[in-house]
Parts: structure tokens; C-alpha cells; sequence
């Protein structure tokens, strides 16, 4: 029984077949490199002659097909080449022995043969009788190919004798022609009439397609077709099926020799109109077909033909107006269509007649059970010229008729049956049904009836179906967003190849197989699946541990690593920044602001679209090298048992980084679960983290994040800086306690960068100490503190002075060394409200001189209070006393910023913030504030009205008096002298821009001033509390402040030419004139302008009424006041005017000066004391 081969096509119709086999001692490259110049030779030109044809050289080809030599010829082995290597006459031997047993095998069909003999250096040359080629070595033997087309010009002519003997018995119907058999046709010849006329036409049909197949041999295609249609004619009248359906093959292969001569092993590709140049084609085949296009005798038809493919082939004429590589829907070249369409081809079938004429000779073969290798072989054929004809589903049809042959065929035989199948399918498209015949061959190489099964030609079978099912072993495709093939298929097909490599010996392959299945298919397992295989897993790794690394098989294929990101599912990586007291700060550079403040812009949106289209894989924080760092992920067990991660730690590059280790133990289908993975950088610069490592199942794992969607980004980069010192911060305070309702923005955001706190709840004007305590926790010393008060956190406005520290002392205890401390203190002074009610002078409007000035003297009448009494009682009056008021809070942060070693150096610092949280108390409420005037020029008195709203007895101490004592919720007024002062008044042209009003700026100055120089001191006996009272906040009146202020005026007054120096009365006698006059100098540095001075009389009745008009009690001769453009520093104004007094009684002189106000409405005045009393009597 012959053998089928699986490689057959219909262009070997026309191809002689010889067989190159291998004797001696020849290594398997060598006679592989040999016989690949020798296939070169496959297109033979004949010398000395015009006519050429083409060879097929094979290594192997079974004897039971040369029996079907007369059914078809080219199954004939016509030629026999032997090559050996021999190093002495021993090896020489060998190799005849090994050729003359070969020639006897093929004897019946051979028509000649040449033995090459490689490695004889004394008898090179050609031994004509024995057929022995002798070269040196492989390199020397340049005319190997001289050689073989000798051999083929001999084999070309023995040829041609029989063919020639063929067709002359053929043509001659006188002379009885031999039937010619099949090799199954032989037993049937037994009791056959060949008399009778169906015989000889049996018989002269035979002989033609016998001729017709040695002419398409001999290259004569044309004659050929015409042999080939007359013994088709004959056989068919003749009832000869089998060979007629040879007849009909024959046909189809000459047709197709001239419609494909690029051959029909594989489809057309078309080429790119835009490619300039021939299409390449290999310089073998072309020198070979020009050969053969150009020196063989054919006749005018085949000339034509061959005319076509010179020029499809770019060997014998260049490119003309159409590209001849464009092709006709049939597959065939433009110019051979065009050719065929002109009917210059006669007897040429059509693309579609050649695939109806082979459906026709396949019925027929199928009619015959032992014709079932020749049909098997004609389905092969017939599909591949119709993949070349793109006519795919016809080819699927031939294709589906082949699996139902049956024949009996070994294990090997059923492989590569079934792998031509698998590749048939894939060149039409059929991708599934070719990975399904492929996994056929594989189970064939390991059935159970094949006692050596292959398992490592399994394997490779197996693997070579993953992309038919839709599966690749590429784990980044993996998991899927959407099915994508069959899975059920797909997991049968992982499972067997694990099975497969265990089978194999290679328990690392079945390791990754496994790995690779958990990760790619667990979306598609059960939970007990998942559960199981685990367990698999887990054995498997107990004895191989799956590694991180890219795994070579044995037929060069690559496995990539698998990596577990299913177990566990990372679903975020984020990089934190460091505690808030130990984040690295650097202050901007001098260029960075300017460039800032000299933009013209307040907002431009392209940088607002740049803010937006920030990388968000760069940190906009820094790392410090040393210490170390987290990284926060989140993760997901989708195992339905408890997932045990181990050596968990991250991947990166840039610098030097030491990951720490994390085991984790997640409970069964959990998550996602919050995990950190801590890390340490130990050099500076740019620090890339693009994946993280894990060891679970027996797999380690590197994860990373360019292969999974979930993470956005596929590495994260962050800064690291060099290191810095730590300080670690405590208070002498207790820590403040915040409310959860805390509404106070500033305050929150504090509290969650602050180290530490500190708590204190003080009376206004109480004082006390918070000690601090620096210690150096970290490895490097601390060379740089500096400390700062932001306030910006507490509301109202913390007043100046409320906290204030000395940091000289802590600066001289630097550098401070790891382990060492070092201490400061800040010192808290509570300044509390000064007044719930008025806190303004009460008055408002511009008071009358008696009310201003009252009369030292005793009168009869009603005397006002005395000037010169430090402090008095307030008589009892109804008085609606406040409550005690809730505690006021105020909220500051304590900055510390330090440095030091290289972080220093290149300009980092840290900051450690302290907040300081202190509940001030109302103790002493002032509730009315006035400024009299005293009866020295350069004091005056402030009186207050102290309000006691706490719940305990105060003691008032101030200097020059007694203590007094006021009682919970008393109200008491005290009197202190105090020495005038003077502020300069700011320059209106140089004052900057404030929304502070200039006289409110000005009080708040006096104000300032005035509590630098009044002292009072309160205390509580029961609690031993102890403050001042603070009286900054008041607010002053412009008559207050010119009362408190030193006047720019110094006054001489003179009173009938004698100075006026007391405050005794000046006694005149009424009707006689009294002489006033009165000179002012400029005390001051700066000129005075717009002054007036008055001198103005007036009568006090000492009852609280107050007479300015007295036209009719006294007369001026001259003017009372006196206006003054501009009085310089040092320049002194006089003014003389004399009065007239028409009744007896007490009169008064005001005597003052104006001056305009360069920061407020009102005028300055200033008022000459003591007061003029003047006591006018009749004369005696």
C-alpha cells in the first residue's frame, strides 16, 4: 500500500523526482547544506538545446509508491543521488555498499544515478563507470553543481526516449498495446477477454495519459494537454473511471503549470502600487525559468506562455504600462490572463474548469477504496490551487471530504495527515478548525495505542493552537476586559499543556502553565476550580518555586514571566507624602518670585490648562534620604480562601532604595484592604517606582504597573533630598483639648500638621511661661532653628505682646547633636477686652472752659471735685452690672523651622509647629476713661472705672496710693497722675496707604504710650492671681490727646507788666484798664501754621453755669485774638490787648491757642493753666 505525501502540488506533475539520500560518515548539516545546493538546480536548461524542465529533489520517498510509476508518472523516482563523506578506503566502501543497495531498491523505475563522495584528497575526478563523483571537502567542490545538471541532462534524455517510445505506441494502432495497471488492478486481470474492442480502447486510453504525463515531464505542457484530452475521450467511452479521472488530474496539473507558474503553494501576495522596482523574486528560480523561458523547444503556444512569465518575473523584459504583479480575481498574473483570454492556449482550462474537472476525477477516485491515497492527495492538490484562486469556502469543502478517507496509517502518518489539515485551514482562514486538527495531532502523538508517545512533539502541537482558540501566553493581555474566544476550549487546552510538560519532565513549564492559567482564566473558574488548582499550584511550587524570569524551551521558543496581579488585585498605588513636621521645605529662589511678581497677568488660563495637565506621576512632595517612606495600596482577594501574600515590597530605579518586607494575610474574597509597603532611600535624586514584588503560591511575582489597567499611571516618580535632622517637640502646658464641632478652618488644618499643643486659661493681664523642649530624635545635628508666630488662625486678632520669647539662648546651645535637648520660653501675656460698654472719652462734644478747668479755690457756692485727688470712691449710684463673660479664645502656632547637615547645605529645612491655645478670662472690665487736666503744666490725670466681674475680691495696687479693694461685680473709679508726653505727628505726603483712619492710627499711638507709663497691678488673695491692667485698647478723643500731649506753646503772660506765676486772683479795681499780655513761643522742631491766639473773658457762677457773654460787665480796647500764618521753631508771638471792668464780682480770662491739624478734622488747642481768675472790686 502506498503512503501518502502530504506535500504534494500540482505543479509535481511536471517535476522529475529524484531522491538525495545520505552514506557514511556525514553529519546531518553537512548533507542538509549539500542538498540545498543541490535543490537549487531544480530548473534545468539542457545544453545544446532549447528545451528544459524541472527536477524535484526529495529525501525520502517510500518503494511502495514507485508501483503507481505507471498511473502517474512523476511518483516514479527517476533519479538517485547518494551523498557521503569518507576519510579512508574503509569509508569508501561504505558508501558504495550504501549506494548499490539503494540503486537495487529503486531499480524498477530509475533511470540513472550519481554517488557524491566528500573528503578524498587522491582520487578526486569522476568515475564514469561506478557513477562516483569524488571532491576534497564541501568547500572545494565548486563544480557540485556542474555535476548535478549532468546528471539531470542524462536523466532529461532517458526520459525523452521513453517518451517518445510512449507516444509512438500510442499513435500506432496497428501493434497491440500493453494495458497498464494500477498496482490493485493486477489481481483483477485474471479472466479479462483482451480481444474485445472496450480492451483496446482501455488500453490505447491508458497509453495516451501515460504520454501526456511523460510530455508534461519532458516540459512539452501543450502536448501534454492534447494526450491528456484524447485519452480522457477514450476512457470515458471505455467505462475506465479510474484513470480517467487520472486523465482529468492531468489535465488540471497542465493547465495549472501555465495559468500559476509562480506555482500554488502558497496565495499571491499583492504588491504596493507605490513601491517602485520588479518584484523580487529568488535569483535561483529566476536565472532557472529565464533558462528554461529561452532555450526550450515548446511550441508556439508554450513559447508564448513562457513569454508571459519572463516578463510576470522580471527576467527578460522590463515592466511595460500595466505592473505585472497585479493579479486577476482568479490568482493568475495579468499577463498570463490576458494571454489566456486571447485563446492562444488551446486545451487550457479555465481557474473554475480546473476545480470542476478535479471534483470529477475525485468522484471518481472515490469509487475506489484503494485509490484512497490518490484522492487524498488530489483533495490536497485541488485546495491549494484553490487558496491560490481565494476561492476559500470550495477549499473548505475538499477539505471537509479529506477527514472522511479512511485509510489505514500509522501513528506517524495520522500526525501530519492531520497537521496538513490544521495548516490547510489556517491558509483559508478557518483558524478554529486548524488549532482543532492541530490539537488532533497532538493527542495522536500520545495515544495510548503509541507505545514511544511524544510528549515533547505534543507540547509544541498544542502550543501552536493557542492563537486558533484565541489564547496567547502573553500575560499583559490578561485579565480581559470582554470575552474573547471560547473559554470552556481555552482552559481544556491549559490544562493539557500543563499535564503536558509534567509528562515532559519540566516541572518549571508546568509551574508557569499554571500560573499563567490562575492569572488569565480565573475570571472564568468556580471558586472550588480556583480553590483546587491553588492547591495544585502550591504542590507544584513545593518542589520548583515559579521564578520572575522569561523561560526558554527547547525549540527556541520564549515563555515571558507570569505575573500574579489577579492574586492579590492591586486597585490603587499611591505615594505618601511624610508626616507634616518632617516634609522637606525649601524657600522659593529670589529669581522664581521675581518672575512671579513681574508677570502683568493676575490669571492667564493657559497656565490654569497646564495646572490641569499636570503629570500626576511626579509627586508634587519630596522624600528625604534615610528615612523611611511610605506607599499606600489598596487590594482585592478574589480567592475563596485566605490569600497569604509574602516578601511583599515595591520595584524601582533611579536610586538607591531598600524596600522593606511586608507578609500580608488576606481573608477570603475581602477587600479592598488598605496596605503599606515601606521603603528607604539611601542616596538622593529622582526615585522611580514602576511595580511592586509578591511571592504568593509558590510564584514570585513582578507586578508592574504599565500591565495593569487599573493603575493610571505606569510608574510614579518623586524627589528625595538629602537628610535632615528631627526634633522631637514637648510643652510644660498640659495639651489642648479641641472640640469635634470646631468651625474654625484655620485652626483644623493646624491641628493636623501640629506636633503638639499647648493649653493655658488666664485672666486679662495675667502672665505665664510655656517651656519648650527640643530634643534631636534623628541621626544628623541640628545647626539651624528659627522660630515664627502665625496668627492668621485666631479671631479676633491676637494683640501684640500676647506671646513673646527669647531665642538667644537656645541658639547658643547649637549644633545640637542627636539625643541631646535643648529648651525656650515663650511667655503668654493675656490681653483681654478693655470695656464691654463705652470705652471713649464721654466727650463727644467740645466742653465748656468751666467744665474743663475747674477752680482750685473753695467758693461759697457749689465747688466741682478737685483735681489733685489720686483716687476717690464714685458715689453709689444705680450702675446695670455686666456678666461675667465667657471665656475669649486665642490661637497662634509656634513655627519652629531647622536644618541642618547636607539638607542644610542645599537649603532644606523642616518645620515643627506648636499649637498655643489660651483661654483669656475678663477680670477687670474699664468702663469709662477721662483725661483732666492737673495744676502742673506737664502732668495730667486719667481717671477709670474699674469693674471687678469676676466671682473673687481684687486688690488694686498703683503707685503714689493706698491699695483698694473692689469686690465681686463692684464697679469703683481711681484717678492716676500721669506725665505728659508728645508723639510726632506723621507726614500726610510719606504716610503709606492703611484702611485705619489717621486719627484712629493716632489714638491707638497714645493709647500705646499711655500704657507704658501707668502702672496698676491687680491681685486675688484667694487664688493668688496676680495681673496689670492693660490700656492699650482704649481709645482717645482728640481733646484727650491734646490734654495728654506736651503743648508746642510756651506761655508768658503778663498782667499789667507783672508776670502772672500762682493761681491766686488778680485784683483789679473796677472802671480802671487792666493790661493783658501774652506771649508764645515754639517749643517744638517743626514750624507751627494756621495758629490763633484768644483772649477771651468769661463769668463762672460757680453752679455748674458758665457766662460767655458779658458785653455789658466788660469792654476790650483792642482785639482779643490774634491770627498767626506760620510760627518757626524757637519764634515767639506777642498779643497786648486791655480790658475794662464795669462791676464787681470774679471774672476769668481763657486764654488758648489753635493750630490746624494735619491728620484729623478738628483744631489742636491748647490752653494757658493755671486758669486767669481775676476779682474785680470798687475802689475805696
Amino acid at each position: 500500500m502506498s503512503i501518502a505525501d502530504y506535500e504534494q502540488t500540482a505543479e509535481d506533475h511536471q517535476a522529475v523526482l529524484v531522491v538525495v539520500k545520505p552514506a557514511g560518515q556525514i553529519n546531518a548539516k553537512t548533507f542538509n547544506h549539500i542538498f540545498d545546493r543541490v535543490s537549487r538546480c531544480r530548473y534545468i536548461r539542457l545544453p545544446d538545446s532549447q528545451r528544459s524542465f524541472c527536477l524535484r529533489f526529495k529525501k525520502s520517498a517510500p518503494v511502495e509508491n514507485n508501483v503507481w510509476g505507471e498511473f502517474q508518472a512523476h511518483r516514479k523516482v527517476m533519479g538517485l543521488l547518494v551523498v557521503g563523506k569518507c576519510a579512508n578506503a574503509a569509508d569508501i566502501g561504505m558508501v558504495q555498499e550504501r549506494y548499490s543497495l539503494l540503486k537495487e531498491l529503486y531499480a524498477s523505475t530509475l533511470f540513472d544515478s550519481r554517488c557524491l563522495v566528500f573528503g578524498m584528497n587522491h582520487e578526486n575526478g569522476t568515475n564514469a563507470k561506478s557513477n562516483m563523483v569524488y571532491y576534497s571537502s564541501v568547500e572545494d567542490s565548486l563544480s557540485l553543481e556542474d555535476t548535478v545538471r549532468e546528471f539531470a541532462a542524462s536523466l532529461f534524455w532517458v526520459l525523452e526516449s521513453k517518451r517518445m517510445q510512449a507516444e509512438r505506441l500510442a499513435s500506432d494502432k496497428s501493434e497491440k498495446l500493453p494495458l497498464l495497471l494500477a498496482p490493485f488492478e493486477k489481481k483483477d486481470l485474471i479472466g479479462i477477454d483482451t480481444e474485445t474492442r472496450a480492451f483496446r480502447k482501455r488500453c490505447q486510453g491508458r497509453m495516451r495519459k501515460y504520454s501526456g504525463d511523460l510530455c508534461l515531464l519532458a516540459g512539452l505542457t501543450q502536448e501534454a494537454l492534447l494526450h491528456y484530452q484524447a485519452s480522457a475521450d477514450i476512457l470515458k467511452s471505455a467505462n475506465d473511471w479510474l484513470w480517467l479521472a487520472a486523465a482529468f488530474e492531468g489535465t488540471c496539473a497542465a493547465s495549472v503549470t501555465i495559468q500559476y507558474p509562480h506555482g500554488t503553494t502558497r496565495p499571491p501576495m499583492p504588491r504596493n502600487q507605490s513601491f517602485s522596482g520588479s518584484p523580487k523574486v529568488p535569483t535561483e528560480r529566476k536565472h532557472s525559468l529565464t533558462r528554461a523561458a529561452s532555450d526550450s523547444r515548446l511550441t508556439s503556444t508554450g513559447s508564448a506562455v513562457w513569454k508571459a512569465v519572463s516578463q510576470f518575473l522580471d527576467v527578460s523584459a522590463p515592466y511595460t504600462d500595466e505592473s505585472p504583479s497585479t493579479m486577476s480575481p482568479n490568482g493568475l498574473p495579468m499577463a498570463t490572463a490576458e494571454f489566456l483570454q486571447d485563446g492562444k492556449a488551446k486545451n487550457c482550462l479555465s481557474p473554475d474548469e480546473i476545480i470542476e474537472k478535479y471534483k470529477e476525477a475525485l468522484i471518481q477516485y472515490s469509487k475506489y477504496k484503494n485509490a484512497a491515497v490518490i484522492e487524498l492527495e488530489g483533495i490536497i492538490k485541488a485546495t491549494r490551487i484553490m487558496i491560490t484562486q481565494r476561492k476559500n469556502l470550495q477549499a473548505s469543502e475538499f477539505l471537509q471530504n479529506m477527514v472522511y478517507i479512511n485509510i489505514q496509517l500509522t501513528d506517524e502518518d495520522k500526525i501530519q495527515r492531520y497537521n496538513t489539515l490544521s495548516a490547510l485551514y489556517e491558509q483559508i482562514g478557518f483558524k478554529r478548525k486548524a488549532a482543532f486538527f492541530k490539537r488532533v495531532a497532538a493527542m495522536q502523538c500520545v495515544s495510548p495505542n503509541n507505545p514511544n508517545p511524544a510528549w515533547n512533539s505534543c507540547y509544541v502541537l498544542l502550543q501552536e493552537t493557542l492563537d486558533g482558540y484565541s489564547l496567547s501566553l502573553d500575560p499583559r493581555q490578561f485579565p480581559r476586559a470582554y470575552t474573547y474566544g471560547w473559554p470552556a476550549i481555552q482552559l481544556r487546552i491549559l490544562h493539557e499543556m500543563v499535564y503536558t510538560a509534567r509528562k515532559m519532565g519540566n516541572p518549571a513549564l508546568a509551574v508557569r502553565h499554571m500560573s499563567f492559567l490562575l492569572h488569565a482564566m480565573s475570571d472564568h473558574l468556580s471558586p472550588f476550580e480556583r480553590k483546587e488548582l491553588s492547591k495544585v499550584l502550591e504542590s507544584y511550587t513545593a518542589k520548583v518555586p515559579g521564578t520572575p524570569v522569561p523561560l526558554a524551551l527547547e525549540s527556541g521558543a520564549i515563555l515571558p514571566a507570569v505575573p500574579m496581579t489577579n492574586l492579590p488585585t492591586v486597585r490603587s498605588f499611591k505615594l505618601l507624602d511624610l508626616a507634616p513636621h518632617l516634609r522637606p521645605m525649601k524657600k522659593p529662589s529670589s529669581q522664581t518670585s521675581s518672575a512671579t511678581s513681574n508677570s502683568p497677568f493676575i490669571y492667564s488660563p493657559i497656565q490654569s490648562r497646564q495646572q490641569e495637565k499636570k503629570d500626576q506621576s511626579k509627586m508634587d512632595f519630596l522624600w528625604v534620604s534615610g528615612e523611611v517612606c511610605e506607599m499606600a495600596l489598596q487590594v482585592i482577594n478574589p480567592m475563596p480562601f485566605e490569600l497569604k501574600v509574602q516578601n511583599m515590597s515595591v520595584m524601582s530605579e533611579g536610586i538607591d532604595f531598600e524596600p522593606l518586607i511586608s507578609n500580608l494575610s488576606l481573608p477570603a474574597e475581602s477587600g479592598p484592604l488598605g496596605v503599606t509597603l515601606l521603603g528607604t532611600p539611601q542616596t538622593t535624586g529622582q526615585l522611580k517606582l514602576f511595580g511592586y514584588v509578591t511571592h504568593v503560591l509558590g510564584v514570585k511575582s513582578h507586578c508592574k504597573f504599565k500591565d495593569l489597567r487599573q493603575i493610571a499611571e505606569t510608574d510614579y516618580s518623586v524627589e528625595v533630598v538629602p537628610g535632615l535632622p528631627k526634633l522631637q517637640v514637648t510643652t510644660s502646658l498640659p495639651k489642648a483639648a479641641f472640640g469635634t464641632t470646631n468651625h474654625n478652618l484655620g485652626l483644623n488644618k493646624a491641628k493636623e500638621t501640629a506636633v503638639t499643643s499647648a493649653a493655658a486659661r488666664l485672666y486679662a493681664g495675667e502672665s505665664q511661661e510655656c517651656v519648650l523642649t527640643l530634643q534631636n530624635v534623628g541621626q544628623i545635628p541640628v545647626e539651624s532653628i528659627d522660630i515664627s508666630l502665625d496668627t492668621s488662625i485666631s479671631s479676633p486678632k491676637v494683640p501684640s505682646g500676647f506671646f513673646t520669647w527669647n531665642l538667644e539662648n537656645t541658639q547658643a546651645q547649637l549644633p545640637l547633636m542627636p539625643g541631646a535637648m535643648a529648651t525656650f520660653t515663650v511667655l503668654i501675656k493675656a490681653v483681654g477686652e478693655i470695656s464691654a460698654q463705652d470705652r471713649k472719652t464721654t466727650e463727644n462734644e467740645e466742653p465748656s472752659p468751666s467744665s474743663r478747668h475747674s477752680s482750685p479755690k473753695k467758693s461759697p457756692q457749689t465747688r466741682p471735685r478737685s483735681m489733685r485727688t489720686a483716687a476717690m470712691t464714685v458715689p453709689p449710684v444705680e450702675v446695670q452690672q455686666p456678666e461675667e463673660e465667657k471665656a475669649q479664645p486665642v490661637d497662634a502656632v509656634l513655627k519652629l523651622m531647622y536644618s541642618g547637615g547636607e539638607g542644610l547645605e542645599e537649603g532644606y529645612h523642616r518645620q515643627a509647629s506648636v499649637i498655643l491655645h489660651v483661654d483669656v478670662l475678663h477680670a477687670l472690665l474699664v468702663s469709662k476713661v477721662n483725661i483732666l487736666p492737673a495744676a502742673s503744666p506737664r502732668h495730667c490725670h486719667l481717671t477709670l472705672d474699674l469693674h471687678n466681674v469676676t466671682k473673687h475680691e481684687v486688690v488694686i495696687s498703683y503707685p503714689d496710693n493706698d491699695d483698694l479693694i473692689i469686690e465681686s461685680k463692684q464697679l469703683k473709679r481711681i484717678a492716676v497722675r500721669v506725665e505728659r508726653f508728645s508723639l510726632p505727628e506723621p507726614c500726610t505726603s510719606e504716610a503709606p496707604i492703611s484702611i485705619i483712619s489717621p486719627v484712629d492710627a493716632r489714638s491707638q499711638q497714645y493709647s500705646q504710650q499711655l500704657a507704658t507709663l501707668v502702672d496698676i497691678r491687680w491681685r486675688m488673695p484667694s487664688s493668688g492671681t496676680c495681673g496689670v491692667v492693660n490700656l492699650e485698647g482704649i481709645t482717645l478723643s482728640p481733646e484727650a490727646m491734646d490734654l495728654i500731649s506736651i503743648s508746642p506753646i510756651q506761655w508768658a503772660v503778663r498782667i499789667d507788666d507783672k508776670p502772672f506765676e500762682t493761681e491766686e486772683p488778680v485784683q483789679c479795681i473796677m472802671g480802671r484798664p487792666m493790661s493783658v499780655q501774652v506771649s508764645i513761643t515754639n517749643s517744638s522742631s517743626e514750624p507751627v501754621e494756621g495758629s490763633t491766639l484768644v483772649v477771651h473773658p468769661y463769668q463762672d457762677l460757680w453752679n455748674g453755669t458758665v457766662l460767655n457773654d458779658i458785653h455789658g460787665k466788660v469792654a476790650c480796647i483792642g482785639c482779643q485774638q490774634k491770627d498767626i500764618e506760620k510760627m518757626n521753631p524757637g519764634e515767639t508771638v506777642q498779643h497786648t490787648c486791655t480790658f475794662v471792668f464795669f462791676c464787681c464780682g470774679d471774672f476769668s480770662l481763657d486764654i488758648r491757642a489753635t493750630c490746624t491739624s494735619r491728620v484729623r478734622t478738628q483744631d489742636h488747642k491748647w490752653t494757658f493753666t493755671p486758669i486767669v481768675r481775676i476779682t474785680v472790686q470798687e475802689q475805696k
